[in-house]
């Protein structure tokens, strides 16, 4: 059975709206507070040094840590095209997503982030950025994921809450 062209025109109009609306948005940019805790990690190390030179297993296991982080973000950013709801903060939800990595982790983007800050760290030697890993972590789960799943669960209701208590925040 096919909609006729007004039910079409008015589903097409719905989604226009609801993608023109703002998304949670975010007082500082999720990538700025990874970038934040690397910048603080590379001047203290300039400071006051940890260690000479990265070794060959803390390189490659950097290396790796990097890669996973970039296949992940990739894919989560590919689910999410493939959906056709926003990502970026400043654009509104369509759905809640449940496929691809968002299966596992209801924030495989920003688990993928702390995989490369971590791999990044590692290969450049950074054991100051490594040791501040976790305050960029609380930064954005203070700042980006907490607005961002009252977003949600506004914008969703029950759907995002039964998608919470199947899926776990970070994996």
């Amino acid at each position: 059975m096919r909609d006729s062209p007004s039910a079409t025109t008015a589903l097409l109009e719905r989604r226009s709206d609801t993608r023109s609306a703002a998304g949670p948005g975010a007082p500082v940019p999720p990538t700025l507070i990874f970038l934040a805790g690397l910048g603080a990690g590379w001047g203290l190390e300039g400071a006051i040094p940890s260690v000479e030179g990265a070794g060959l297993v803390p390189l490659l296991s950097g290396w790796i840590l990097s890669a996973v982080g970039v296949v992940l973000f990739v894919w989560g950013v590919a689910t999410f095209g493939k959906a056709g709801t926003g990502i970026m903060l400043q654009q509104a939800a369509t759905e809640v997503v449940a496929r691809g990595p968002y299966r596992w982790s209801r924030n495989p983007q920003y688990v993928a982030f702390i995989l490369m800050y971590a791999g990044v760290s590692l290969i450049t030697g950074l054991m100051w950025a490594l040791l501040l890993l976790p305050v960029a972590i609380a930064g954005v789960d203070r700042l980006v994921i907490s607005r961002e799943e009252r977003y949600l669960k506004a914008t969703f209701g029950s759907a995002y809450g039964q998608y919470c208590a199947r899926v776990s925040r970070w994996f």
